[in-house]
């Protein structure tokens, strides 16, 4: 590790502290490390359909896509302020967290929505993304259908069905495994059948049987 000798502490301790101050995202905690390139921190919570993503992105990207999508200041409806969270993500909003938005965001009578009211509402869901870890919401939520490993014991034992299928809890495959019919409806998953054709011989045989002469 780098050392800052000049500052009598390393560049580790200080940077630890920042974090400690409440001065970065959770997101940005493993990133000092350089372990981000790999992907999340944890994989399974932030594939969660009720994960909370908004305090990844910083304010400025927030108000970049607001300058670029808003007319005069404002955004009409919740047409454009989905349009701005999209540009914010970087594609499709989780559909949990921009019901979240919407129903936070105060619309005008007019149908229009202030820039104070959206960066107001942008805080609201950070809190919500902070208690969201810190209430390990993350461990309990959405997934977890147990709270006991003797419950979960006794379901496997019993072969009893999970309330909600893997589709239901995860926004995407988690494994390469799951990949394999992970996008399947109920008429994909119908047996196609067709009925069965004998042979010439075969019928006569079957006839032959049904008169009683039996080879």
């Amino acid at each position: 590790t780098a050392l800052s000798y000049s500052s009598g502490r390393c560049c580790l301790c200080a940077s630890l502290q920042c974090l400690s101050d409440g001065g970065a995202a959770r997101f940005w905690t493993m990133a000092f490390f350089g372990l981000t390139a790999l992907g999340p921190q944890n994989y399974m919570s932030s594939l969660l359909k009720d994960n909370i993503l908004v305090d990844i992105f910083t304010d400025e990207e927030y108000d970049d896509a607001y300058n670029r999508v808003a007319v005069d200041g404002c955004l009409k409806g919740e047409a454009e302020l989905t349009a701005v969270l999209e540009k914010v993500y970087h594609g499709e909003v989780p559909s949990a967290e921009l019901k979240e938005f919407i129903d936070l965001t105060p619309i005008a009578e007019d149908g229009t929505i202030t820039r104070a009211d959206f960066d107001a509402t942008v805080a609201m869901m950070r809190v919500k993304a902070k208690e969201f870890v810190s209430s390990q919401h993350q461990v309990l939520a959405g997934a977890c259908e147990t709270s006991s490993s003797e419950v979960m014991q006794t379901n496997l034992r019993r072969h009893t069905r999970n309330k909600a299928n893997p589709t239901d809890k995860y926004s995407q495959p988690m494994m390469t495994s799951q990949e394999y019919g992970w996008h399947q409806s109920g008429e994909d998953l119908k047996t196609k059948r067709a009925a069965k054709m004998s042979c010439e011989e075969t019928q006569y045989a079957a006839e032959l049987i049904k008169c009683g002469v039996y080879f």
